[in-house]
């Protein structure tokens, strides 16, 4: 196990106990966090950081503007939030549709970009609605057939 990732079974059970900030950097924070806190400095920014990566990857701080639920999000996005206890969709004017969870150490919010489907990428071209499922597989299949000679012709050379 990497020294700054976390089991997310063993995370929960932090999450649970509500760990305070000098157990934590001294079980699970890096060396150098150690090291530091050990002559008597605060290393917040570090210790968010490192905490932060090991429980929730690909989360960040919200340091603008606290981001607002969604009243009616995209259906990956809500997708993606179901993997995170307590997440919901918000809407961030730099970001798009992001994971947001709440209370994060009990004054965060923790934010993470939405990652759209391929096929939601070229929505303009392609009116696709991406809550039937008919009509992605559609769109699936028009794509092989279209590029299957192509790739029959690569093969044969």
């Amino acid at each position: 196990m990497n020294e700054n990732s976390l089991d997310r079974s063993s995370t929960d059970n932090l999450l649970a106990l509500n760990i305070d900030k000098d157990t934590w950097i001294y079980t699970y924070g890096s060396s150098k966090l150690q090291q530091v806190r050990s002559f008597g400095y605060e290393c917040n920014d570090r210790y968010l950081q490192e905490r932060l990566k090991a429980e929730y990857p690909g989360f960040r701080i919200n340091r603008a503007s606290v981001s607002k639920k969604l009243d009616f999000p995209p259906l990956y996005a809500i997708k993606e939030s179901l993997k995170w206890n307590d997440a919901y969709v918000a809407k961030q004017y730099s970001h798009g549709e992001v994971i947001a969870i709440d209370n994060y150490l009990g004054k965060y919010q923790i934010i993470k970009k939405t990652t759209k489907p391929w096929y939601l990428i070229y929505k303009n071209i392609l009116t696709i609605d991406e809550n039937d499922p008919k009509e992605v597989a559609f769109y699936i299949m028009l794509i092989i057939i279209i590029t299957s000679p192509i790739v029959g012709i690569i093969i044969l050379k």
